[in-house]
């Protein structure tokens, strides 16, 4: 779906210009100019700054004709005016009762601050209806003067309005709930959605557009986005701004041009939404709402949302804290369900599992009220310092273990690290992986290996493995490589994700680590690594040894299998094979691979294109580097840049290359079996200019059923965070079909 636009609807005129309403010094809202039909609407920035955006009389009126229209607001209505005049929502509670017959009660000063003083004022004047943001609802239904109050409609807007708060809602209040989105560069609201008792969204939809809007969820190219695919909202039509008064340059890069209307105009409002399979849609945060922590990106919005889920948690917010220099935590605040109390450490491993380890808080906060700003949304800048408790810091055991930990913490910048600290869930990478088991080689003579650290990354458990003098390090190289562990009591089936071409399955541990729920996460690697095994024969050899490898590690249920690149080939071949030997595959997902025979007519890669493969398998681009053409130049280059190739061992390396060289060999032999289930497949979207074929419809040939879906990446980045992050929950809805009930 490209955009949703309302049924255009007539809108009457409206009797006499637009005024009143004072904004300290300034008026709210003032005409443009004498006798223009534009008014100034003033707001604030990010920075608090007062911001005069220039908005058409017509898309005012549009505005409130259809709220008027769609909500039947009449003159047995009693709207309270509680909004502060310099709040851009206040405009339809001023005007729409003089549009409609309404009456206009106006609120005591400071009354939208005071929770039981609304609830009385509300059942005292016999007010029909009003307006929350969502924060200052959450207060409100916290007071028990709010309980059982009976109106005929209530509106959020302002910030997202959660789930769980929307049952709060119905549990407390007789109202229709209307759920309202949209910035002041639009004339205050472009979208709705009934959130009635008996809606189940998870998330809470801004919904629908109003009339002569247009909603648009796009790329970083500005392509239209499928259902279920995260991408940035854009809005048309007639309700959007000239632009900002005196400010051609913020106008010029808010207001752009609507590239399927011409003559149109689009406005960038910096959120991040996707379509529902209904035509709605879902607002899943700021775009500037993500963080850096330690290197990793963090959708803040993402863990809000899984506090509340706990069921612990009424109202939830989270940020980055940095109360020592150099110290940055992520904090969450939370209103508890059970007046102050909550189970922390039940609350963590709840969130625990919906999140990733490194988006789990450090610390957890209770609030019985929450700082708020003049317009009522939440002051995030307010919220206090936690006390972090000392008693959850679990010391190391041994001289081993505490000197492992200090070495942890020099690796992942943090200031201490506990015994039973995580090495990715505080943050680390492969990168980092690579310093610190460079330290420990320095520090205790021995290396365990990047598979050890894989398999056991905490403190505890590698300052066992020290402790027991394993003489051989574990460079993660094994057949099979353990990336993720799910809960064994869930049954959840696990992933097999096969290697690329380098014949390492290293790159998939971000995706592994991503999933929710967690499950286990085994990475196939090729036998070409090890220099004493024989060179297999040919891509169907390989898929009969993986199909049988992974079948003895998952013996009943289905089985899930994704590929990136020449991964790919070997995950269909693979599929096809376990049908074979008469087992259910359930998920098949192949990241940017293309049949083998796209490939049949490439040149064989010689000794010097398969070094330089190694670049891009360490996520380096060859054609940027044209004057590494020998062994030494590239692993040189490899080192110095800290990637984890460059720092294996030279035999270990040599086995890395031949993979590489016999795997393009193998693909270009291969000839496909149709594989009779579906297969999913996501295309590389900003790669393959050279080469616009590569298409999945390819794949059709040699599957029952292709389902494709394109991303705004290049194929390198297809196992990054970045695409993870939009990756992950396509496999997750998937994975999810084949789990057990719970």
């Amino acid at each position: 779906m490209l955009v949703t636009t309302a049924a255009v609807e007539p809108s009457p005129a409206s009797g006499g210009g637009l005024g009143g309403g004072e904004r300290l010094d300034a008026p709210f809202v003032s005409p443009a100019q004498p006798g223009d039909a534009a008014y100034v609407i003033y707001t604030s920035g990010s920075t608090g700054e007062p911001k005069g955006v220039v908005v058409e009389h017509r898309a005012i009126v549009n505005r409130l004709e259809w709220m008027r229209t769609h909500y039947r607001i009449d003159a047995s209505d009693r709207i309270l005016q509680k909004t502060p005049a310099t709040f851009d929502v206040s405009v339809w509670e001023f005007f729409l009762p003089l549009i409609t017959g309404a009456v206009l009660d106006v609120a005591p000063p400071e009354a939208h601050r005071d929770p039981v003083a609304l609830a009385r004022l509300i059942r005292a004047r016999g007010i029909t209806t009003l307006h929350f943001v969502p924060s200052m609802l959450a207060a409100f239904l916290a007071t028990p003067d709010a309980y059982g109050l009976a109106v005929r409609q209530v509106f959020c807007s302002g910030e997202a309005l959660d789930a769980e708060l929307r049952d709060r809602f119905h549990r407390s209040v007789r109202a229709e709930l209307h759920n309202l989105y949209g910035p002041t560069e639009a004339a205050v609201d472009v979208s709705f959605w009934p959130a009635c008792a008996d809606d189940t969204s998870r998330p809470v939809p801004i919904g629908f557009p109003v009339w002569n809007t247009q909603l648009y969820v796009l790329d970083a190219r500005m392509r239209p986005l499928p259902p279920g695919v995260v991408g940035d909202l854009y809005l048309g039509g007639v309700q959007l701004a000239r632009g900002y008064l005196g400010r051609d340059d913020l106008t010029a890069e808010r207001f752009i041009a609507d590239p399927y209307r011409p003559g149109g105009r689009l406005y960038r409002t910096g959120d991040l939404a996707r379509w529902r399979d209904d035509g709605a849609v879902e607002f899943l945060g700021r775009s500037d709402h993500q963080v850096k922590l330690r290197g990793l990106r963090i959708e803040l919005g993402e863990i809000e949302a899984a506090i509340v889920a706990s069921g612990q948690a009424a109202q939830a917010a989270v940020i980055v804290r940095e109360d020592r220099a150099g110290d940055r935590r992520l904090v969450g605040y939370l209103q508890p369900v059970a007046a102050d109390a909550f189970d922390a450490e039940a609350l963590r491993t709840a969130v625990a599992a919906q999140v990733p380890d490194y988006m789990v808080p450090a610390a957890f906060v209770a609030l019985a009220t929450w700082p708020v700003t003049a317009n009522g949304k939440l002051d995030r800048d307010a919220l206090p310092a936690p006390a972090f408790d000392a008693g959850a810091f679990v010391a190391p055991r041994t001289p081993t273990e505490a000197a492992v930990a200090e070495l942890f913490a020099q690796a992942l910048g943090v200031a201490r690290v506990g015994g039973d600290g995580d090495f990715f869930a505080l943050g680390g990478d492969s990168l980092s992986a690579v310093h610190l088991l460079l330290a420990i080689q320095r520090r205790f003579g021995r290396d365990p290996g990047l598979g050890a650290l894989f398999a056991t990354p905490t403190v505890a458990g590698i300052a066992a493995l020290l402790d027991a003098d394993e003489a051989t390090p574990d460079h993660g190289l094994g057949p099979t490589i353990a990336l993720a562990r799910g809960d064994a009591a869930l049954a959840r089936a696990p992933l097999f994700v096969v290697h690329p071409a380098g014949g390492i399955a290293w790159c998939y541990r971000e995706l592994a680590r991503a999933l929710r729920p967690r499950r286990d996460v085994h990475g196939l690697q090729s036998p070409a690594l090890d220099l004493a095994q024989p060179l297999p024969g040919s891509i169907d050899a390989l898929a009969d040894d993986y199909a049988r490898r992974v079948a003895a590690l998952q013996p009943t249920g289905p089985l899930h299998l994704l590929g990136w690149s020449v991964g790919g080939i070997l995950a269909q071949a693979m599929a096809v094979r376990l049908r074979a030997l008469g087992r259910e595959v359930g998920v098949l997902a192949l990241l940017d691979a293309y049949p083998s025979e796209c490939w049949r007519a490439e040149p064989e890669p010689d000794a010097v294109d398969a070094l330089r493969a190694l670049l891009a398998i360490a996520g380096y681009d060859p054609d940027r580097h044209p004057e590494l053409r020998s062994r030494e130049a590239i692993v040189e280059f490899l080192r110095r840049g800290d990637s984890a190739l460059g720092n294996l061992p030279g035999h270990v390396l040599d086995g890395v290359v031949r993979a590489v060289v016999d795997t393009n060999r193998l693909v270009r032999l291969h000839h496909h079996t149709r594989y009779d289930g579906t297969l999913l497949h996501v295309r590389a979207g900003l790669d393959h200019v050279d080469r616009p074929q590569l298409q999945s419809v390819l794949w059709q040939a040699h599957a029952a059923r292709v389902e494709a879906v394109e991303l705004p990446f290049r194929h390198g980045e297809l196992t990054g965070r970045d695409a993870t992050a939009a990756i992950a929950p396509l496999l997750d809805a998937r994975l999810a079909a084949f789990d057990p009930n719970p």
